[in-house]
């Protein structure tokens, strides 16, 4: 059955404070790492910041959101608190991938707009081009999942998914 909005909401707001606590650990460890180690924040290349970014934020959230997803649960954290799951067309490791390297791609696009930004400049083409894909693709997703009775976005149309109340 079809949860509604609000169900994914609450899904999402609980998503993200458990991606807002992976986050602030990470901050703690990598101060730590870089007080104890580097004595301060090391001096890092453009390239150097992409990948450290993208390896420590995007891609494991992406991973973790993944396993989860597309384990026998087939629910984030988030989704279980709400009473949601994910049901796939076919197979559930391929979709579930497909679904959160999509789901999260606007953060990593997010983040190599800003990197570069702050590096090279944020009148760059590279930069502008990234923000433009961020907020578009955010603002597809949020649209679709508005405008959709079934409340699908691109992610789960691609990925063959939809997310459904949990039987009581």
């Amino acid at each position: 059955m079809n949860p509604g909005i609000g169900l994914r909401l609450k899904a999402l707001f609980f998503d993200w404070l458990l991606i807002s606590v992976y986050l602030v650990l990470l901050a703690v460890c990598a101060v730590a790492v870089y007080t104890v180690l580097f004595d301060g924040v090391p001096e890092m290349t453009v390239s150097q910041s992409q990948l450290l970014a993208a390896f420590t934020s995007v891609i494991p959230v992406t991973i973790i959101f993944s396993v989860m997803e597309g384990s026998t649960g087939r629910a984030s954290w988030g989704k279980r608190r709400a009473g949601l799951k994910v049901k796939y067309n076919g197979s559930p490791v391929r979709g579930s991938i497909i679904r959160n390297v999509l789901k999260f791609l606007p953060w990593q696009l997010g983040h190599m707009s800003t990197i570069h930004g702050i590096y090279v400049g944020f009148d760059t083409s590279f930069s502008i081009i990234c923000l433009t894909l961020s907020v578009v693709l955010v603002a597809v997703y949020v649209l679709m999942a508005f405008a959709r009775s079934d409340n699908r976005h691109l992610a789960d149309l691609l990925a063959g998914s939809r997310v459904l109340r949990t039987e009581p």
